[in-house]
């Protein structure tokens, strides 16, 4: 007698892992689904740094560049020198 009540207990034992194991799973769908759509916003924020930063340094180096001109030019005209603007340097017609 103590087989078949152990027997009808490995049995809903049985059918209480089916139900916890369905249960798992949907909520380790849901929780897939949620870190997915947590991961896809770190990751535009990420991005979204990473392309300000690159702008920023650019932008710093651009006006590095703007700065340096000017104050080479600033320079030249100090000294009584008319330096040529850069569209006849860049086309060769500097006289």
């Amino acid at each position: 007698m103590s087989d078949i009540v152990k027997g009808v207990s490995n049995l809903f034992a049985s059918i209480f892992e089916i139900i916890r194991g369905i249960f798992v799973t949907v909520f380790n769908i849901f929780e897939g689904a949620l870190n997915a759509a947590i991961g896809l916003l770190k990751n535009t924020f990420n991005v979204a740094e990473g392309v300000l930063g690159f702008i920023i340094g650019n932008i710093f180096i651009i006006g590095t560049m703007c700065a340096i001109y000017f104050g080479y030019v600033l320079y030249q005209q100090r000294q009584g020198k008319r330096p040529a603007p850069i569209s006849k340097v860049a086309t060769g017609k500097t006289q």
